[in-house]
């Protein structure tokens, strides 16, 4: 159940076609189900189309995830970074997604109903950059909802160690938050975030909006927690990983 009335919050998730620059609903008109595909050559694309997938459930659709066949390897692990696995491979001769996303649109077959571009995965990092193994993979979600899925170029080093102390301000908030008693969580807030969301994947928006929420003094800790838990199924950053701890 969402904590919000119904009627809230926008109707539907809105993208904009790379193609043609116009925003429209992610879903065709009179269908509950959505195909996405992506090329898993990018984390970013990877990422992006688990956000869609994520805000088009929020929307009671069906989501069907698939990787597109290209010639570029996936991810390591995408449960690393709470990126749900697709649900097999598509090729040129399956039906056309409702969406793709993908880095390299010169070779995307069929023709999609919406076409999301999003830039390449940065080159590796020379040292003394962390070593991915050794960087909060939830870190780097942070980062790149925090610059934006389809923002020209990739965060930068610092923007990533900055996401990593970001990531462990929200979890240690929520943590203190759980220990207070339960609220109604603030329905206009909350609704907010998902608007933004829904507003062609604005999450630098949306995250500026949480950390609002999650700052206000006026709203009860109790309901903080609960906006946040809730929001975070959306966010996918395991921000209840520390109560208890």
């Amino acid at each position: 159940m969402t904590p919000y009335p119904r009627g809230s919050v926008p109707l539907m998730l809105h993208l904009t076609d790379a193609r043609t620059g116009r925003p429209q609903p992610a879903a065709p008109p009179g269908t509950r189900r959505l195909r996405v595909a992506y090329c898993p050559g990018s984390l970013r694309a990877a990422l992006t189309a688990d956000v869609v997938r994520r805000a088009a459930g929020r929307h009671h659709l069906v989501v069907d995830v698939t990787r597109h066949d290209c010639a570029a390897p996936g991810p390591a692990d995408p449960l690393r970074f709470n990126i749900h696995p697709a649900h097999g491979t598509s090729g040129a001769n399956d039906p056309a997604p409702d969406i793709h996303v993908t880095h390299d649109a010169e070779h995307v077959t069929p023709a999609p109903r919406i076409l999301l571009v999003v830039p390449g995965d940065p080159e590796p990092t020379p040292a003394p950059a962390p070593a991915p193994e050794t960087t909060e993979p939830l870190a780097l979600r942070l980062a790149l909802l925090a610059h934006g899925l389809t923002a020209a170029g990739p965060p930068a080093p610092d923007d990533v160690a900055h996401a990593a102390g970001r990531l462990a301000e929200l979890r240690a908030d929520v943590a203190h938050f759980a220990e207070s008693p339960s609220a109604a969580p603030p329905v206009d807030r909350v609704a907010a975030v998902h608007a933004a969301i829904d507003d062609n994947l604005d999450t630098p928006r949306a995250l500026t909006l949480t950390d609002a929420l999650r700052t206000d003094p006026s709203l009860p800790a109790g309901a903080r927690f609960e906006a946040l838990a809730h929001l975070d199924r959306t966010l996918g950053l395991d921000l209840t990983h520390d109560i208890g701890r």
